[in-house]
């Protein structure tokens, strides 16, 4: 534990970089590495095709790839450097918050290492999707919202009603900022006059008018997003069901780490009525109240916390007696990080091709060139041929790593941007290449109408001499739509 002391006890600035550079370097090369998991192929076909909008998030995330893409081409590279260089800038924040309130390079530093090698940001920092703008901004809110509350300047209300109205063209998870702020408002005696003045007032109508994008699209397609968002992620009626709510917990323990868990809960509840600890736990509690709640009744994603870490990680930094339980848990929150890094880039772990779920990002590559060659020579005889999966999951990365990048449709049961691109019944009486994974195996029969089909080839990726992922690739012949 020499090292881990020395690391705790004897923080500085100059460590504090060298190891978040270290860390983003890491992260870069693995995020190279890597073929795009099917959210981030999905994204980057966001970025191919532009709008104000889209059907399952804002747009910024879109944008963001299309700048990095335009600079350093279209690959795995320039894809992850968005997520990888805004965890980077989600680092400096998380140290100027602490710096700025506590006038300590150990805590400031310390709690910015921390949250890299806490699992759930080591797995977003190197996923390109709307959660790295997210967190990013919301970071950055909180800080200016401290200087707000230390200093009096009112400006900074339109600081954080540009970041705010940036982070609602995120992710929709930035509304929540809006009750952290005015629930603190409400209950801090000293600070409750903010709520009498125009600023935040000001501010919030600024946030919303950047918004205004989002709500044109959802305006322009039938509140698609907005009814996606509200009730197609929510059961039609509440049931408690108690099972996803541990599901939920569960999840939250494994992507802290366990033993980081308690001791971030702990630290905040035991110090909430400490001013400093007041402030930053207001922009964790409704977060965690709101999908707290959600999960005993419907699946939540254990992502969606990410944001309400960040202040509670300060709070862990600052008040925590670094004793040897806590030593063990920095250990071990890094080690979870270091494993799954690990895992994901050599697939080590013998898992079966359909339980697989690493295998998301290898293979795309090498199997999308040859189903490609399957589609030119179907075409051959003049005949049109169109391609199509039975998900986005399946059907974005195979459009990604297509050389020619032609148009793949997406068929399935439940709607996706595909639908807001092309009409998929345009295909119907043409042959089709389908194309499933043995992650996803949904064999034509079971999904489509058809005259007839053709298993033609089973594209095999193999590590370790293992079979790690099987791509079946299908001739359906008059597709006629879905059963």
């Amino acid at each position: 534990m020499s090292k881990i002391d020395n690391l705790i006890n004897k923080m500085d600035r100059k460590k504090f970089l060298l190891i978040i550079i270290g860390i983003t370097i890491f992260r870069l090369i693995i995020g190279g590495y890597l073929n795009l998991s099917d959210d981030e192929s999905y994204y980057l076909l966001w970025s191919r095709n532009l709008g104000m909008s889209y059907y399952d998030h804002p747009p910024l995330i879109a944008y963001l790839i299309r700048f990095s893409t335009m600079i350093f081409g279209e690959n795995n590279f320039s894809v992850r450097l968005v997520s990888v260089g805004l965890t980077f800038i989600t680092s400096l924040y998380v140290y100027k918050i602490s710096y700025f309130l506590y006038k300590d390079e150990r805590i400031a530093g310390l709690a910015s290492v921390i949250m890299n090698i806490i699992p759930i940001y080591s797995i977003l920092a190197i996923l390109t999707m709307p959660d790295a703008p997210l967190v990013l901004l919301y970071t950055i809110i909180i800080y200016y919202f401290i200087k707000l509350i230390y200093e009096k300047d009112a400006k900074n209300w339109y600081i954080i009603a540009i970041l705010a109205g940036l982070g609602l063209l995120s992710k929709y998870n930035m509304f929540m900022v809006f009750p952290s702020i005015f629930f603190y408002l409400l209950f801090s005696k000293e600070n409750r006059y903010w709520l009498l003045k125009k600023e935040p007032y000001i501010a919030f109508i600024i946030a919303i008018l950047m918004f205004t994008p989002v709500i044109y699209w959802n305006y322009s397609h039938e509140w698609g997003s907005f009814a996606f968002h509200l009730e197609g992620r929510q059961n039609s009626t509440y049931k408690l069901r108690p099972i996803k709510l541990f599901q939920f917990v569960g999840g939250q323990l494994g992507v802290v780490s366990p033993i980081l868990f308690i001791g971030i809960f702990m630290t905040s509840i035991k110090n909430f009525k400490k001013p400093d600890v007041n402030l930053l736990f207001w922009f964790s509690l409704p977060l965690i109240v709101v999908f707290t709640l959600s999960s005993l009744s419907n699946d939540s994603k254990v992502h969606w916390l990410a944001m309400a870490y960040i202040p509670m990680i300060i709070v862990f930094t600052k008040y925590i007696n670094f004793t040897k339980i806590w030593k063990v848990g920095v250990v071990l929150s890094a080690s979870l990080s270091f494993i799954i890094y690990i895992s994901a880039v050599t697939l080590i772990i013998p898992l079966k091709p359909k339980d697989n779920a690493l295998a998301d990002m290898h293979g795309w590559d090498m199997a999308a060139p040859k189903i490609e060659k399957i589609y030119e020579e179907a075409k051959k005889d003049g005949s049109e041929w169109f391609m199509f999966g039975d998900r986005y999951q399946t059907t974005s990365p195979l459009a990604v790593y297509l050389p020619k990048k032609e148009y793949v449709y997406n068929m399935a049961s439940r709607t996706s941007q595909f639908d807001y691109w092309k009409d998929r019944n345009e295909m119907i009486g043409k042959n089709g290449i389908f194309v499933a994974t043995s992650f996803y195996n949904k064999k034509p029969k079971d999904k489509f109408k058809y005259d007839r089909v053709e298993l033609v080839d089973t594209i095999v990726y193999k590590k370790w001499g293992r079979v790690q992922r099987e791509y079946f690739v299908y001739k359906v012949y008059n597709y006629q739509g879905r059963k």
